[in-house]
């Protein structure tokens, strides 16, 4: 499929979960059987859309929390923006996957790739996404403000 419809459509498929509570982002089932190839098609055409609606999500979420960011961004300005987006990035990973069981693997991932469109290179945005998310989050609980804000003050003081 991401010959087909480009890099994006990587990343969904390990999101396919049945269970409302498992903390999914994804939850079609793919149905159909290799006998029946429409429902096939029908189905990961259904999970394929669900994926890119929440990829536009993201990247409208990300232009807002960080719209002055740049190449010629300061470091001060960067970490600001970093600062500024941690607590509606968290808001939206847990109002779509319901902080079930996986919503931690989301929201680190979720929050790597906004630390990169602030200019963060992939490693250290995913060595802190990681830190920040297994240090002040826990699976099937909702992060409180508070998490929230230590989260938003570890990733603040990351380049400072």
């Amino acid at each position: 499929m991401a010959e087909r419809y480009g890099p994006w459509a990587f990343g969904w498929y390990g999101n396919v979960d049945e269970d409302p509570c498992a903390g999914a982002l994804i939850r079609k089932p793919l149905g159909g059987t290799a006998d029946d190839l429409d429902a096939q098609v029908q189905g990961y055409t259904a999970v394929l859309l669900e994926w890119r609606s929440w990829l536009e999500e993201l990247a409208a979420l990300f232009a807002e929390s960080a719209p002055d960011v740049d190449a010629a961004a300061g470091e001060e300005e960067r970490r600001r923006s970093r600062e500024r987006g941690v607590a509606p990035v968290v808001a939206l990973v847990v109002e779509r996957t319901g902080a079930g069981e996986l919503w931690r693997a989301t929201c680190a991932r979720t929050l790597t790739w906004y630390l990169e469109s602030t200019g963060m290179s992939s490693e250290d945005a995913e060595e802190l996404a990681d830190d920040v998310v297994d240090g002040e989050f826990e699976s099937w609980v909702a992060p409180d403000a508070e998490a929230v804000g230590k989260a938003r003050d570890i990733i603040g003081k990351h380049g400072a």
